[in-house]
């Protein structure tokens, strides 16, 4: 059991590292996004093509339908989460995307009809009064910033939509062929956005690939790798919980790596967006 914690821990310092890497690359937000999931999935094919063989024949047409709209949701919550980096400070846009358990709770209401007990709904009006703390005091340092926390919070919700729409499909297919039929999907929608909107895929110096095969490899790979692991020898709640520890982690990051200092308010929102997290994924254990 030991062991499981450790392998824990270190998934969440992996996935800290994501937004400061997305920081350095200094590319076009879509062309992060669409190569963070395109050389991801390259680089998991040889080790999950034989269950994908396997069972993306057998799937319904209903979850394969279900597999494209998981992998859409996927792709927009990294464009805007990626994007929002840009805008915001990095404390400020990891702590509002890692809200995504808040919204599960609401689109679980709304559309799976699960029932939301008093408690939560408490949590998520904490979380709202965090989230709020947070952006008025980005916008009195830098009014820009609202459009990075926006960002950033529609980068929790679509992460909620593909939580939630992808429940039935995570247990139709082994994890490793779920897992590249969502991350090849989203790279495909990704693309199809990179194109749309004139994103460059190319030009850029060796540096940034390096960044970019970093960012697939060491937040992607191995921090969510090490997070799916963890989930087969800990409960769901557990390591939600220590999963908490990506905004601290990130928030320390960015002022080694930047000297970014985030505003008193950041830290005083984040207190409640974590307490109120903290209060939904603790009622799950």
């Amino acid at each position: 059991m030991t062991s499981a914690y450790l392998v824990l821990g270190l998934a969440v310092v992996l996935v800290s590292v994501g937004s400061i890497l997305v920081r350095l690359a200094q590319a076009p937000a879509l062309a992060v996004a669409f190569y963070r999931v395109a050389l991801a999935a390259v680089c998991l094919a040889p080790f999950a093509a034989r269950d994908a063989r396997r069972s993306w024949p057998a799937l319904s047409t209903r979850h394969r339908l279900v597999l494209l709209a998981s992998g859409g949701a996927l792709a927009l919550h990294f464009a805007t989460w990626i994007a929002s980096l840009d805008l915001t400070s990095i404390a400020s846009s990891v702590l509002l995307v890692n809200t995504a358990p808040l919204f599960t709770v609401v689109l679980s209401r709304l559309f799976l009809g699960e029932t939301t007990p008093p408690l939560v709904m408490a949590a998520i009006g904490l979380a709202l009064m965090g989230a709020g703390i947070i952006a008025a005091g980005d916008w009195a340092a830098s009014p820009g910033s609202l459009g990075g926390n926006s960002l950033a919070v529609a980068g929790a919700a679509t992460l909620a939509v593909y939580h939630v729409i992808g429940r039935g499909l995570r247990a139709a297919l082994p994890l490793s062929a779920y897992v590249l039929g969502v991350w090849s999907t989203a790279a495909a929608t990704l693309l199809a956005l990179c194109v749309g909107f004139g994103a460059p895929l190319l030009g850029y110096d060796s540096r940034v690939f390096l960044i970019l095969l970093a960012l697939a490899v060491i937040p992607t790979l191995g921090g969510h790798g090490l997070v799916n692991k963890s989930l087969r020898a800990l409960p769901a709640p557990t390591v939600g919980l220590f999963l908490l520890g990506e905004p601290v982690g990130a928030g320390i990051l960015a002022y080694v790596v930047f000297q970014e200092v985030p505003p008193v308010t950041t830290a005083l929102g984040g207190a409640l967006v974590l307490a109120a997290l903290t209060l939904v994924l603790a009622r799950g254990a």
